[in-house]
C-alpha cells in the first residue's frame, strides 16, 4: 500500500487518537483515509482502513415494535419459495451434540439427534435443522421422515467433495431428486456452498460451477419441486462471490456462512475479538437482499480456540447476542439463521480442529442463545410469520402511529467494539427511564399517556466501561 501525503497524515492522526482513547475521532480519521484509497481504486487498502474504523465505531439506534397485523411488503419484494413475510426461521446443526440423548442412523450410517431435545435445552423449537451430505451418498430419507413427523424442515448441505466432475445428469441425481420429492415436505438444499473459499474442492472455476449448479437445479425443478435451492457463500473472500452466482432464475435463497472467532486462521497475531458478527454479513446482504431472501447458512461463536486454549464463554455469549439482535433490526430480509452447534476441537476433521462452537456444554453460552432466540421475530416453524417488522424510530413521527394503544415498545441496536462492557440508557425529557449493562436488545416499554400531550424528547446513550459517552441518538415524540 502506497500512502499519499494526506493519507499518511490521516493515519498518523488516527493512530494518535487511539493511543489517547479518543476512539470516535479515530474512527472518523480512518474512514477519511479509506475514502482516499477508494477514490484511487485501491479497494484492498480501503478495506484495511475501514476495518480499523469499524473497530472504534460505536452506535446506538432505536426501533419501535408496532402492534397489530402485519404490514404490507415493499412493492419491489416478491416472496420466494418458503419465505415468510416477516421474521426469521430458527435453524441449527445439532448432529454432534451428545447432550441431546440417543442418536439414530440414516441410510448412510450418519448419526442424527432429535430436534425436540435441542428445543428443550434452548427453550424454542427450531423451524429447521441441517446435516452435511457428500455428493454420491443416498438421500437421507429416514432422517427427513423423522424431522417431518416433528414439523421440522430438513436442510441438506450437499457437498461434491470429490469435485464438480462427479455432478452429471445421471441416474444418481435423478433418484436423489425423486427421493426428495417422495418426502412430500419442504426441503432446503444448500448445494456446493462456500465455493468462494480455497478450502473447498469445487471452487476454482466459476463457469464450471454455474454449469453444474444448473444441472442440479433442473433436476430438482423437474422431479422435486418441494426443494428450495440455497446458494451459500462464505463471508470472505468477497471478491470472487459474484462470479459464482448462478443467476436469479436458478436460486431460491442466497446464503452466507460466517463465524466469530478470537483470532483468524488460528493465528494469535490476527486477533479478532473486536469484530461484530453483524458486519460479516453486510456485503452479501447489500448485494442480494433486494432480489432474494437471505439465509445465514452457518453461524457459530467460538468459546475456545486451539490457538489460545483459554475459555472465552462470556465473549461467545456476547457475539451470539450481537448477531441475533442485528437480524430483525439491520437485516429484515434475513429470513433464516442456522446456528452451528458443534465442538470442532473434537469432531472436526484433522487440520480443522480449531474452535469449540458448542452452545450446550457451557451454561453462559447456552443461556445467551436461549435469550437471543426468545424474541417473537424468530420463527419456530415454516409457514409462521412475525406480525410486523421492527420500525426504525424517526424523529417527529407521531408516536400514536407506532403505539395506537398508548404503549410504545422500543429496543436498540447498540455496539461499542473496543469496550469489554458498556451501558445503554434511555431518557425522556432528560429523566432516565431505562438502563442496562447486559448485551442484547435493550427492550423498554413507554407509557405515552403518562408523558402528557405535546412534543417530548427521547434519548438513547451508550457509555463505555470508563463512563465515557461513546454514542447518542435523540428522537422527538
Amino acid at each position: 500500500m502506497i500512502l499519499t501525503h494526506s493519507a499518511a497524515s490521516l493515519r498518523r492522526k488516527a493512530d494518535a487518537a487511539v493511543r489517547a482513547g479518543r476512539f470516535t475521532e479515530a474512527a472518523g480519521l480512518y474512514r477519511q483515509e479509506a475514502a482516499i484509497y477508494r477514490r484511487r481504486g485501491d479497494s484492498n487498502g480501503a478495506k484495511v482502513e475501514e476495518a480499523k474504523a469499524d473497530r472504534y465505531t460505536s452506535e446506538i439506534r432505536l426501533f419501535a415494535h408496532p402492534p397489530g397485523s402485519a404490514r404490507r411488503l415493499p412493492p419491489n419484494v416478491r416472496l420466494q419459495k418458503y419465505e415468510p413475510a416477516h421474521g426469521c426461521y430458527l435453524g441449527a446443526f445439532i448432529d454432534r451434540d451428545e447432550r441431546l440423548g440417543r442418536s439414530f442412523l440414516d441410510e448412510n450410517s450418519q448419526s442424527h439427534y432429535d430436534p425436540d431435545a435441542f428445543a428443550d435445552l434452548t427453550g424454542r423449537s427450531h423451524a429447521s435443522v441441517f446435516c452435511y451430505l457428500s455428493y454420491g451418498r443416498r438421500f437421507p430419507l429416514r432422517w427427513v421422515e423423522r424431522l417431518k413427523q416433528r414439523g421440522v424442515a430438513p436442510h441438506i448441505a450437499w457437498e461434491p467433495n470429490q469435485g464438480l466432475s462427479a455432478v452429471q445428469e445421471d441416474r444418481y441425481l435423478r433418484e436423489f431428486a425423486e427421493d426428495a420429492a417422495r418426502a412430500e415436505c419442504p426441503i432446503f438444499l444448500r448445494f456446493a456452498s462456500e465455493m468462494n473459499g480455497q478450502w473447498t474442492r469445487y471452487g476454482g472455476d466459476p463457469l464450471q460451477y454455474r454449469t453444474k449448479w444448473g444441472i442440479v437445479h433442473r433436476a430438482m425443478a423437474r422431479y422435486a419441486p418441494n426443494v428450495a435451492m440455497v446458494w451459500c457463500v462464505n463471508s470472505i473472500p468477497e471478491a470472487p462471490i459474484a462470479r459464482f452466482y448462478p443467476g436469479d432464475e436458478y436460486v431460491d435463497w442466497v446464503g452466507v456462512a460466517c463465524y466469530s472467532v478470537p483470532c483468524h486462521d488460528n493465528d494469535p497475531a490476527r486477533a479478532s475479538l473486536w469484530e461484530n458478527p453483524a458486519d460479516l454479513i453486510r456485503f452479501v446482504y447489500d448485494a442480494y437482499a433486494g432480489r432474494k431472501p437471505i439465509m445465514v447458512g452457518e453461524y457459530g461463536a467460538s468459546r475456545r480456540s486451539a490457538a489460545e486454549g483459554r475459555d472465552r464463554s462470556a465473549w461467545a455469549a456476547r457475539k451470539i447476542s450481537e448477531m441475533y439482535a442485528s437480524l430483525p433490526r439491520l437485516y429484515p430480509r434475513i429470513k433464516c439463521i442456522n446456528l452451528f452447534n458443534m465442538n470442532n476441537l473434537v469432531y472436526a476433521a484433522p487440520g480443522r480442529q480449531l474452535n469449540n462452537y458448542s452452545i450446550t456444554d457451557e451454561e453462559t453460552v447456552r443461556a445467551a442463545y436461549a435469550r437471543a432466540i426468545r424474541a417473537p421475530q424468530f420463527l419456530s416453524a415454516l409457514g409462521d410469520s412475525a406480525s410486523s417488522p421492527l420500525v426504525p424510530l424517526v424523529s417527529g413521527k407521531a408516536a400514536r402511529q407506532l403505539a395506537p394503544n398508548g404503549i410504545l415498545k422500543v429496543s436498540a441496536w447498540a455496539r461499542c467494539p473496543y469496550a469489554a462492557r458498556f451501558t445503554v440508557r434511555y431518557a425522556v425529557d432528560g429523566r432516565e427511564v431505562f438502563r442496562s449493562g447486559e448485551f442484547g436488545t435493550y427492550e423498554a416499554t413507554l407509557s405515552l399517556p403518562r408523558l402528557g400531550s405535546g412534543q417530548h424528547r427521547l434519548s438513547a446513550t451508550l457509555t463505555d466501561e470508563r463512563g465515557v459517552l461513546a454514542a447518542r441518538s435523540e428522537y422527538r415524540l
